[in-house]
């Protein structure tokens, strides 16, 4: 069996949203992604092209299509000090969070205006729970 190649992580997800702008304004103010100018002329010269936003540590990539489906959402990873800051800066935007205890971590899970889940999750199990 021939190994598979080495992959460099994950450049972008794909996500359904059903207003462009209304996802533009939640991803922006609540999660601090912006649009990556160089890629904006997908979005406006392509029939269906995607809108490609990236977050602050240009780490993570968002490809925004819009339309009535959802998508099952993104997971991203926290540490400790910034799961709580991310729990108290997402119920500070009336965003509604479930917090969730897995034994070995802990999960931040909400939605985006389109009715994405998404969840903030931190494996730094004891110093989480210290925090809350």
């Amino acid at each position: 069996m021939t190994k598979a190649p080495l992959l460099r992580g994950v450049h972008h997800c794909h996500l359904q949203v059903k207003d462009m702008q209304q996802a533009l304004v939640f991803y922006r103010n609540v999660m601090g992604f912006e649009i990556v100018p160089e890629l904006e002329f997908w979005y406006h010269h392509q029939d269906d092209g995607p809108l490609m936003l990236q977050d602050q540590a240009k780490t993570i990539c968002l490809a925004l299509f819009e339309g009535s489906r959802s998508s099952n959402g993104i997971a991203f990873a926290a540490d400790a000090q910034a799961f709580v800051h991310w729990r108290r800066h997402l119920e500070g935007q009336d965003v509604k969070v479930t917090l969730a205890d897995h034994l070995v971590s802990h999960s931040l899970y909400f939605r985006d205006p389109s009715a994405n889940m998404h969840e903030i999750t931190c494996f730094e199990y004891e110093a989480v729970h210290k925090l809350l």
